[in-house]
């Protein structure tokens, strides 16, 4: 029999003694003030923790509000003021400029005529799928299954700890800086980043409940081992805290959910999936829209199904035109995608394409979806199968280099599989990578690779 709420409250307070000659202790309650201000002062300003980029992730959210159609007016006029409050290091006034800032967000209305309205954005999976291929029986030898899966997991971790050092800059500022190092680990590597945390718990989320798994199962395996997000994933996480579960937990509150936190994550659903792109795209819909909504989760489906087609076509150039068959039809991600891939059939070079990136997506935050969606598919395209050459692109190409480079090292590790990989990329890691994952902080490859494949 379930004990009642009133009843075990009743019995605590029947059950309490004063405490004699004790004087009140709110000592304690410093430490949530010092805590709460660190944060409040970091959405102003940050700096990434592996390359030192700085980012002011409120004047992020305004920004992609208005990428969303949305009248941000009222809610820019108060920045300049939140930043005299932060120089001031006056956290009264900043406190309260914050949260009337992220309200008008949520208050901000439609403009009218913008492009954005232009475009479809199907929430539910029927809607989403409505003209997705079915899936095609295809037979993969286990030796093969096994060492592509290998492949993907290793390219993924050496790309996203190459691009751990680099993230957050321009092409220029880049070349600059590292010139002909770039497509190289330019310090010592270290596979902790926030990519793959969230891939581990989708992994023990799939491991226990297969193909019946539900967006709220994945969801509670972050809250259980997952300690801090950022961005779409903070508020995601927020709002899962407080029973606000998906599709809600990606969408209340949450000015960023259309950045890349979904493709960053979404290579695993296509790795569970090897050569069933349908398959993947519905398990990444799930995870995608505990934090992200719209063209946010179709980023995260893109992921998965590139991921998922590395294992019947070699290719990339084939792999990303085959993709496209796994977006929604009518939407801005497609139009996106669409574009990006004229613009490398009409270029010479990646360089290129790159200029027309950084012009057509200047109104975009750089951890923004779009022009990272480029970054990828450019990668890709001109990269043409070669691991050491597609490094060297997408590291040199900028915005969020690595959740960039796992995802190229993801698609290119499955077609090449790890023993085409130079043993360059893994040594250092000793086959062992670190997380902050609760359970989990450290995790050798091999094991990451069998419970994928338990997992199919």
């Amino acid at each position: 029999m379930v004990k009642k709420a009133w009843k075990i409250e009743y019995d605590l307070l029947n059950s309490a003694k004063p405490k004699v000659n004790k004087l009140p202790d709110w000592g304690g309650i410093s430490n949530f003030e010092k805590f709460n201000q660190e944060l409040l002062k970091l959405f102003w300003l940050s700096f990434v923790p592996g390359s030192g980029a700085p980012e002011h992730l409120v004047v992020g959210a305004v920004q992609s509000v208005e990428n969303m159609g949305k009248d941000v007016t009222e809610a820019e006029r108060l920045l300049e003021e939140g930043f005299q409050a932060l120089e001031k290091n006056d956290l009264v006034s900043l406190g309260a400029i914050t949260s009337n800032i992220f309200h008008l967000l949520n208050e901000a209305k439609d403009i009218p005529g913008h492009p954005y309205r232009r475009f479809k954005r199907p929430l539910g999976w029927e809607e989403i799928a409505e003209h997705f291929p079915e899936d095609k029986d295809i037979s993969i030898s286990p030796d093969v299954l096994r060492d592509k899966i290998y492949g993907g997991w290793v390219g993924q971790i050496c790309g996203g700890s190459m691009g751990t050092f680099i993230e957050g800059y321009t092409h220029n500022t880049l070349i600059h800086a590292f010139g002909d190092k770039l497509g190289t680990y330019l310090y010592k590597p270290s596979t902790i980043n926030d990519d793959i945390t969230f891939e581990i718990a989708f992994l023990l989320a799939y491991e226990e409940f297969k193909q019946n798994i539900t967006s709220k199962d994945i969801a509670l395996k972050w809250v259980a081992h997952i300690p801090f997000g950022w961005s779409a994933e903070y508020v995601a996480l927020e709002n899962l805290k407080r029973g606000i579960y998906p599709p809600l937990s990606g969408r209340i509150a949450n000015p960023y959910q259309e950045w890349v936190g979904a493709q960053m994550r979404c290579m695993v659903e296509g790795l569970v999936s090897p050569g069933e792109p349908c398959k993947a795209a519905r398990l990444a819909f799930l995870d995608s829209q505990i934090s992200h909504s719209g063209n946010g989760i179709y980023g995260g489906i893109h992921s998965a199904v590139l991921t998922s087609l590395a294992f019947i076509y070699d290719e990339p150039r084939s792999i990303i035109k085959k993709s496209l068959e796994y977006i929604p039809e009518g939407t801005e991600f497609k139009e996106v995608v669409n574009t990006v891939i004229r613009w490398c059939e009409e270029a010479g070079n990646w360089e290129e394409v790159l200029r027309k990136v950084e012009n057509h997506f200047k109104k975009y935050n750089w951890v923004h979806l779009y022009p990272n969606t480029a970054g990828v598919i450019n990668s890709l395209w001109f990269g043409e199968g070669n691991f050491e050459r597609s490094m060297r692109i997408v590291s040199s190409f900028g915005y969020d280099v690595d959740c960039n480079a796992g995802e190229v090292g993801t698609v290119l590790g499955i077609t090449l599989g790890r023993d085409r990989i130079d043993s360059k990329w893994y040594k250092p890691f000793n086959g062992i990578i670190e997380t902050y994952v609760k359970g989990f902080k450290k995790i050798k490859i091999a094991e990451l690779v069998e419970r994928t494949l338990n997992s199919i």
